[in-house]
């Protein structure tokens, strides 16, 4: 990969976080009443249809193209964390910081986001998972892939939806001229 492809796939996966599409996950246990804040996971059901559908819908946006509609997805003082680059504050920021990646990815092909684990706290909940993706940046002779994981802070909001309130993105490709990492062997 080129650095211009490479640079576009890390800051593509930072903005893929908010996008999860259901898929297998875990969720903790336990009876706390609706709306309390606690420390121990809940296990509510209608929490996490609600984070799907959002998530469906987040999906919906980033295949489109649509940074209003991406942007839809995070609370008003959401802080965003795209993969090399510096954290975009304010849904604002985060809608034209969507708006360039969609300028710069070109047709996305392909996109699926898979939630790996999941766990709501009353009025929060935390979600991470895996996602990969194939565009075609304007110009380009072949379509790019890239995948790699995100984590997603999720808070309920007064009128009782779901947003992203904090995310994180980490694109598994590295950056140009750099070798991947090696994970230590044990002995």
């Amino acid at each position: 990969m080129n650095a211009r492809t490479l640079k576009i796939t890390s800051t593509l996966g930072l903005f893929l976080i908010a996008a999860a599409c259901g898929g297998n996950s875990s969720a903790g246990s336990g009876d706390v009443p609706k709306g309390a804040a606690t420390s121990v996971p809940t296990n509510d059901p209608a929490v996490r249809a609600a984070i799907d559908s959002a998530d469906h819908g987040f999906e919906t946006a980033f295949k489109a193209g649509d940074a209003a509609m991406a942007a839809s997805f995070y609370a008003q003082d959401a802080v965003s964390m795209p993969p090399n680059a510096e954290p975009e504050s304010g849904r604002a920021a985060i809608e034209k910081g969507y708006g360039e990646l969609f300028k710069t990815l070109g047709k996305v092909t392909d996109f699926t986001a898979q939630t790996k684990d999941f766990e709501a706290f009353g009025d929060h909940a935390i979600e991470i998972g895996s996602y990969s993706m194939t565009f075609t940046p304007a110009g380009a002779p072949e379509a790019i892939k890239d995948h790699g994981s995100f984590i997603n802070y999720w808070r309920k909001q007064a009128d009782g939806s779901w947003k992203i309130h904090r995310d994180a993105i980490v694109s598994a490709n590295p950056l140009p001229n750099m070798t991947p990492m090696m994970k230590p062997t044990k002995k």
